[in-house]
């Protein structure tokens, strides 16, 4: 009795052996020719490394006015003669005198991307609560004090609104 699974094997095996035996076909009692490869006339030189796309810094100012009238922000893009962006905030206080303090991103090298990050978040999604807070009720009062006092007074107290801001902003 013929097992049926072993019919369709020796028909392939049968159909293999007797194939013609050609240029498609390999004989293992036969050496093989090399393989030739065509001749290059040159060699190939390595690409010039693609040029970087030029920098495109578009510069903006932004300017909201937070508690009222009297604190005004400014959110600003400049850009440096690398066309390397530079982000700031400035905040004033508009009065008889106006004062006011600013932080700019390029100033504080080991907390340039926290401030830059932090003031593009202000530009693209708003000033949040907790920023709108600080300004009006840290930087705003430390301004107002500054623009009530002496001239000799009014340089120590900016820069002190200017560290707070900056620690603000550089905050994770």
């Amino acid at each position: 009795m013929r097992k049926p699974a072993l019919f369709p094997v020796l028909i392939l095996a049968v159909a293999l052996f007797s194939a013609p035996r050609g240029a498609a076909a390999f004989d293992f009692n036969k050496s093989s020719e090399p393989l030739k490869l065509s001749e290059v006339s040159a060699v190939p030189q390595t690409p010039a490394p693609a040029a970087a796309a030029p920098k495109i810094c578009k510069p903006f100012l932004l300017s909201i006015s937070v508690g009222g009238v009297s604190e005004r922000v400014s959110l600003e893009r400049a850009c440096t003669p690398e066309n390397d962006p530079v982000w700031a905030i400035k905040v004033e206080r508009g009065g008889t005198r106006t004062v006011f303090v600013k932080v700019s991103s390029d100033k504080y090298p080991a907390d340039r991307a926290k401030i830059e990050r932090r003031i593009k978040s202000m530009v693209v999604d708003g000033i949040g609560q907790e920023d709108a807070d600080f300004i009006v009720r840290e930087t705003g009062a430390a301004l107002k004090t500054a623009e009530a006092a002496a001239s000799s007074e009014k340089t120590g107290l900016l820069d002190e609104a200017t560290e707070a801001l900056k620690v603000h902003l550089s905050r994770p």
